[in-house]
């Protein structure tokens, strides 16, 4: 995947993952939009979850039992982004069993008749909840009259006690709270975002069979975590700061995926923080390359998917359609926008300009973003292929460059 300045010339051909709205219906809250594998080739381990964590919901069809009282549900979940897209039905049966997790619940009957309604419900509290990690599924249970059903009971099933929970709770609060400490006080929204981004990046690596990869524990506890666990701990460290965050599920390049929908500086932008580790880049690239080639890879945070538009979201992702996404157009808050990483003519002296600041300041690699491939291709031939970089960066003996067609953006390591 890597090629020295003087080689020929290789696309990054970056692979990612999708959640095909597989609904296990009994195990609703644990499969529907969850069960993310984090990379390309898993479908074998998706099914074992969805086998193992989703077994087949069993349904009654016997007269519906005498009605009791349940506690009146009131919404906490007004200003989150999945729940603004549902209908008054919909909302209801949200705010019904978000109030069943948190309050730990073993049965709640719900006020829809339908199933797709619950269904529909909980892919929104998926992508708005990414704090509820002790649940492990819940079953549901249709109860007739007359061949008509009458009430549909929930059954949440858990994955861990009550202490259990608290006890990992403070946990995944205490080093949340360590790694937002350097978190710039009065930073903009971008400059937070940022923040998140790199430090989830730099700390917790991608490990394609890590524990609870489904759930923030394997971030915040074990450090280690595939696309879902990204994408929640993402939005929960960002939630802290204040910006709003959702998880999308979706496919990316043809396999099951996480990445996230966040409002930054007053405009949607998708980010996808699994696709910025150059770990998840290696195990997913090239099958053809040797097992000790990709172990010396060299890691870097790449920044082509941080804060893009919906246009180019979908040159390699696509959200599922269960939750309608906004059409994001902003560019402001883009990373090479943003940090004066896009060029839109041909000028090497500015882009050997750019080059060297990054090599001067110490940075690992400087990635430049141009307004479409020829341009992109000349810079390729004229810096790297050509060598014209080592004009640039004096005492630089040697480097590495990735180039991403998609995108238009040339990455440059410094060796």
């Amino acid at each position: 995947m890597r090629k020295a300045i003087a080689g020929e010339v290789q696309e990054i051909q970056i692979l990612l993952i999708k959640s095909k709205a597989k609904i296990c219906l009994a195990a609703l809250l644990a499969a529907a939009a969850v069960a993310l594998s984090g990379c390309a080739g898993l479908e074998e381990q998706i099914s074992g979850y969805f086998e193992s964590a989703a077994p087949e919901l069993s349904e009654s069809q016997q007269s519906a039992p005498e009605e009791s009282e349940q506690p009146a549900v009131e919404s906490v979940s007004e200003e989150r982004y999945a729940y603004q897209t549902l209908d008054d039905e919909e909302k209801a049966v949200y705010d019904e069993i978000v109030y069943a997790l948190l309050n730990r619940e073993e049965e709640r009957r719900i006020s829809a008749l339908d199933v797709e309604v619950m269904s529909r419900a909980y892919q929104a509290i998926r992508c708005d909840y990414c704090n509820i990690f002790w649940l492990e599924q819940m079953e549901y249970v249709t109860n007739s009259r007359d061949g008509e059903v009458v009430s549909i009971e929930i059954t949440p099933v858990y994955s861990m006690t009550a202490e259990e929970q608290d006890v990992l709770q403070a946990q995944i609060d205490a080093e949340a709270a360590r790694m937002l400490e350097g978190v710039p006080a009065d930073g903009s929204d971008f400059d937070k975002v940022l923040y998140v981004y790199e430090t989830l990046i730099r700390e917790v690596d991608y490990v394609i069979d890590s524990e609870d990869n489904q759930n923030i524990i394997s971030v915040f506890v074990n450090h280690e975590t595939i696309c879902q666990g990204y994408a929640y701990a993402t939005q929960y460290l960002l939630e802290q700061l204040g910006i709003p965050c959702t998880t999308v599920t979706g496919v990316a390049n043809g396999e099951m995926h996480a990445w996230n929908l966040v409002f930054m500086d007053g405009a949607y932008y998708y980010l996808d923080t699994t696709w910025g580790n150059s770990r998840y880049m290696t195990l997913s690239g090239d099958e053809t390359e040797s097992a000790e080639e990709s172990a010396s890879t060299v890691e870097y945070i790449n920044y082509d998917y941080f804060c893009v538009t919906t246009e180019m979201l979908l040159t390699t992702h696509e959200p599922d359609e269960e939750i309608s996404m906004p059409d994001c157009t902003a560019t402001e808050d883009n990373y090479f926008i943003h940090e004066g990483l896009y060029v839109e003519e041909w000028d090497p002296d500015r882009i050997g300009g750019i080059i060297r600041a990054g090599y001067e300041s110490g940075q690992q690699a400087v990635q430049i973003r141009f307004a479409n491939a020829e341009l992109c291709g000349e810079a390729r031939q004229f810096f790297a292929e050509e060598g014209r970089l080592f004009d640039y960066c004096s005492g630089l003996t040697s480097a590495q460059y990735f180039e991403n067609t998609d995108f238009a953006v040339l990455m440059i390591l410094f060796s």
